[in-house]
């Protein structure tokens, strides 16, 4: 089986030393480290550890279940709940960043609001406008 960047699945790496016996590799894709040692639990064996924790199954019992400490299950929460907390960050900059800096609304919306009946305006938003009714 052919070694492969554990980060972004890159073949193109180089030795870069040992560390107990087990050969480290450095990517030259993402300049990550990374060795051949195989992973203690697998990414599906964590996704089914996570899907029990949302599940309502106590973090005892799925370390039990897994064949694992506590501690481990935590740190695999925790982890999935900072990936999820950074991409809902970027989702909201994104939005943020494609609002409009400048929201006009015509002077008629305050003569309507005044006078009794049907409330319409015309929003302006950006390039984009629009008939409201209220």
């Amino acid at each position: 089986m052919e070694q492969l960047c554990t980060r972004c699945g890159s073949s193109q790496f180089s030795k870069n030393g040992s560390y107990n016996g087990v050969q480290r590799y450095k990517c030259k894709s993402c300049m990550r480290y990374f060795s051949d040692k195989p992973r203690k639990f697998t990414y599906q064996q964590k996704a089914k550890a996570i899907q029990m924790y949302l599940n309502n199954v106590g973090i005892g019992k799925i370390a039990k279940f897994m064949n694992c400490s506590a501690a481990s299950v935590v740190d695999w929460i925790k982890v999935l709940g900072k990936q999820i907390s950074d991409q809902l960050q970027d989702h909201a900059n994104k939005a943020a960043s494609q609002m409009p800096a400048i929201i006009e609304m015509d002077e008629i919306y305050t003569f309507v609001k005044n006078s009794k009946g049907q409330l319409y305006g015309l929003l302006i938003v950006g390039e984009q406008v629009g008939l409201f009714l209220i």
